[in-house]
């Protein structure tokens, strides 16, 4: 484990040198404070000043291990036309290695750095030190906690839009044995970063992956969805160091780009499990399909066709927000089951193309939901 590390630290460090400075606000900016939204501390609001892409913030990543986001999106259309980008987030923090009781700690975080496109996002804060103690459910409101262990936060950003209304989130791809796992496991949330501040739309987010600021072998444990305000959609991955563009509404956690299906030896015959569910004998089998979130995707896949308008020639689907948002209820995962694996979605969340705006509602409490534009304004309740 510790060589891994070392090998992720090196990693970093060289991508530290290959990100271009500029500067994001005066050197003398304030220390982040961030604003508690919820009554239960899983949500805060943070108007990010500093500039991250300092080398201090960049020396603050070199101490980073890893991210592991499972989640569930898709992309679709509410009855006005506009597209919206739906979003679960799937991650079981733990209070501490002893203690398993569930937390977590979501950041809405508005970032306006000089000469870059402004962007909403939401961020895991929890990355930014797994089992700092002040780093969970309420932590930033307790004695002790030093903002500037939020230094890291914009590279912790989980999904986010920003003022061209490019949507980009990432998802976790689970590695199969034999293939290239990825060389810096959090260079997946680096390009969601670059490409928010970058990139205008899905043409634009798709080349950003051709700069040589992270290289292919970098992200590959995870692929990114990223949508725009005309409306395509696409998921991003890249295996083996080959990078493929796949046209998508649906992502969650395996390929999409080659077959990934489980293939799997039971009495020295070869099975590939698509949907099947039981063996010869009628016994349950642990594999759901294509792997680490079939079942999911499966869900939102088939409301979607459900939703599609026969009128259009390409697919094209409509579904009034209050329906995208029980889709993503029933697709939450929560820590009753292990059917899928023990996980757990952090928030749900709803990005709105056309308008630039991200409607989220935090630790599967559905009853309130906290909206912001892309200027970090809060937008009242209906």
């Amino acid at each position: 484990m510790k060589k891994w590390k070392r090998t992720i630290l090196q990693a970093v460090m060289a991508l530290a040198l290959l990100a271009h400075p500029l500067t994001a606000c005066p050197a003398e900016a304030a220390e982040p404070a961030a604003a508690r939204l919820d009554e239960d501390g899983y949500l805060y609001y943070m108007d990010y000043g500093k500039d991250y892409y300092s080398p201090e913030v960049m020396d603050a990543m070199r101490k980073i291990g890893f991210i592991d986001p499972g989640c569930s999106v898709f992309f679709t259309h509410n009855p006005d036309g506009e597209p919206i980008t739906c979003r679960n987030y799937d991650y079981p923090h733990y209070v501490s290695q002893e203690d398993r009781t569930l937390t977590g700690l979501s950041i809405v975080l508005h970032c306006k750095p000089e000469g870059k496109y402004e962007s909403i996002a939401v961020a895991d804060a929890v990355w930014c030190g797994e089992y700092d103690p002040l780093l969970q459910r309420g932590g930033p409101d307790l004695e002790g906690f030093d903002p500037k262990v939020l230094d890291i936060l914009p590279y912790q950003c989980m999904d986010g839009i920003n003022e061209k209304g490019l949507y980009v989130s990432i998802q976790r791809v689970d590695i199969k044995e034999g293939d290239q796992p990825a060389r810096f496991p959090a260079g997946s949330s680096m390009l969601l970063r670059h490409m928010l501040d970058d990139c205008a739309n899905v043409e634009e987010a798709v080349r950003k992956t051709e700069t040589g600021i992270l290289l292919p072998e970098d992200w590959q444990n995870c692929h990114v969805m990223v949508s725009d305000a005309a409306g395509r959609s696409v998921v991003i991955e890249s295996r083996n160091s080959v990078v493929s563009v796949i046209p998508a509404d649906v992502c969650t956690n395996f390929y999409l780009a080659s077959d990934d299906m489980e293939d799997s030896y039971r009495d020295g015959v070869l099975r590939e499990e698509a949907v099947k569910m039981t063996d010869e004998n009628q016994v349950s089998s642990d594999h759901y399909g294509y792997g680490h979130g079939y079942h999911r995707f499966v869900i939102i896949e088939s409301q979607l066709e459900r939703c599609q308008d026969a009128a259009k020639e390409e697919r094209y689907t409509v579904m009034p927000e209050s329906l995208a948002l029980a889709l993503l209820q029933t697709a939450a995962q929560n820590p009753f089951t292990d059917a899928s694996g023990i996980s757990m979605t952090q928030y749900s969340a709803i990005y709105n193309n056309e308008r630039k705006t991200v409607e989220i509602w935090p630790f599967q409490n559905y009853s309130k939901s906290f909206t912001f534009d892309v200027t970090g304004k809060q937008i009242p309740a209906a």
